[in-house]
Parts: structure tokens; C-alpha cells; sequence
């Protein structure tokens, strides 16, 4: 990939225990671009993306994130406040939406511009009205979570995570906790942002989404990367026997 480059890492490893679960990934993203992490389960790819902003902590190697640059060895920490300048940079959408249940969805988008950024309230509100609105939920600013769909929550945590400037945002598996009919406008927000230039890394089972939405195809498995290129190329016309199998069983059109 040719460009200025958001996100690098060179040799990253990650074990739990025993278990090697990333086995030396090289990877790097440029600037506005978006990323698909595709595989099957236990392949490493949630792992890795959790490196991203350190919520998993490398054993060994390097990660750059625009201007930060952490270098990991076996037996050494992260320092806090490096940890911190990291996660600044990104933005992190789980799975399992992550919202306080005790505050309305304005608050939860306002929360970390106030606690983090600084921000005053009035300052920090505004913002997530806009942001709210972004998503398609500037009727929904004062419901609390259990009086939202689980697309409209996930739709919040999109904003959440918007909400503080971040360079990259990071989607672990977006659409997996959805009922099918719900998948759709989470979809749409995520392409809205690609199609704005937002630099994002999106760990999907989605295959027809991440043709449509990601410049760049990732294929994991055991800890490593199996393919990677353009959707058209590792989804479309994979070269690999095992990139190959695993599409053939998660698409519903023969790869050959």
C-alpha cells in the first residue's frame, strides 16, 4: 500500500500462556483507508485488532499509530501514560454495544469529551447531538439503553467512540449481537464513515459488506496472515488453498 501511513506494525506477537495467538503479523494502513480483518474464529483477528489500542498488550514487536510509535518486549510494560496517548488515537465499537445503562444516549456520547477531552458540558452536548443526528438518532438523544434496539445501541457506541477526534476507528465484529433486520443501518453508518475518509479497521464475518466497504482485505489464520490485498482480489479471486476453503464455506458463491 503507498501513501502516508496511519497505522504500521512490523513482527507483532501476542501468547496467552502457552498459546500463540499472533505469530509475527506485518501490516500497515494508510491514512483514510479502511481495513476488513476476515477469518475464522480463533484465527487472532479480535486479538489483534485489541492490540490496536492496547486493550492486549504484544509480547514483542512494533506499532505505530499516526505520531506514536510503542516498541513491546518480552517482560516489559507499556507505560501508562503512553498506553493513554495511544488510545486517544482510536476509537473502539465492541461487539456487545459497552453502554452505561444508567445514562441517556446523549450522556453516554458526552461522557469521555468531558472526563477525557475536558470538554464543558454544553460544549460536549452539542457535539453529541451532532453526532447522534450522524447516526440517524437525534430522536433518540434522551432514551437510556434498554429503550433502544440493539442496532440504535450500537448506532450510540459508533458516536461514543466519534465523539472524541480519534484517527482510527476500531469495529470488533459490529454487526454479530444484531437480530438480521437490525444489521443494516449499523452497515450504512460504517460506510457513510468510510465513504468520508475516516482510517478504520473492521473485524467482520460480513464477506459481501467488507467487499463493499474495505480497500484493503485481510485473511487470518492460526496467528497469521494467510492473504491480504484489495476485497476484489482475497474475497473475489483468492490464491491461497486456504483462503480459498474458508471463503467457500462462509459465502454463499463458489470461489475457485
Amino acid at each position: 500500500m503507498r501513501g502516508e501511513a496511519m497505522i504500521e506494525i512490523k513482527d507483532v506477537h501476542k501468547s496467552f500462556g502457552t498459546l500463540e495467538v499472533l505469530k509475527g503479523i506485518n501490516l500497515s494502513l494508510e491514512k483514510g483507508k479502511a481495513l476488513a480483518i476476515i477469518g475464522p474464529s480463533g484465527s487472532g483477528k479480535t486479538t489483534l485488532l485489541r492490540c490496536f489500542n492496547l486493550l492486549e498488550q504484544p509480547d514483542r514487536g512494533q506499532m505505530t499509530i499516526g505520531g506514536t510509535t510503542l516498541h513491546f518486549q518480552p517482560g516489559s510494560s507499556i507505560r501508562q501514560a503512553d498506553t493513554l496517548a495511544l488510545r486517544k488515537r482510536t476509537g473502539m465499537v465492541f461487539q456487545s454495544f459497552h453502554l452505561f445503562p444508567h445514562m441517556t444516549a446523549v450522556q453516554n456520547v458526552m461522557e469521555a469529551q468531558v472526563t477525557v477531552q475536558g470538554k464543558s458540558k454544553a460544549a460536549a452536548r452539542e457535539r453529541a447531538e451532532a453526532l447522534l443526528a450522524k447516526v440517524g438518532l437525534a430522536d433518540k438523544a434522551d432514551s437510556y439503553s434498554h429503550q433502544l434496539s440493539g442496532g440504535q445501541q450500537q448506532r450510540v457506541a459508533i458516536a461514543r467512540a466519534m465523539a472524541v477526534d480519534p484517527d482510527v476507528m476500531l469495529f470488533d465484529e459490529p454487526t454479530s449481537a444484531l437480530d438480521p433486520e437490525l444489521v443494516g443501518d449499523v452497515l450504512k453508518v460504517i460506510r457513510q464513515l468510510a465513504a468520508e475518509g475516516m482510517t478504520m479497521i473492521i473485524v467482520t464475518h460480513e464477506m459481501r459488506f467488507a467487499e463493499q466497504v474495505a480497500d484493503y482485505v485481510v485473511l487470518m489464520d492460526d496467528g497469521i496472515i494467510v492473504e491480504e490485498g484489495p476485497p476484489q482480489q482475497v474475497i473475489g479471486n483468492p490464491q491461497s488453498q486456504r483462503a480459498i476453503q474458508f471463503l467457500n464455506r462462509v459465502t454463499n458463491y463458489d470461489v475457485t
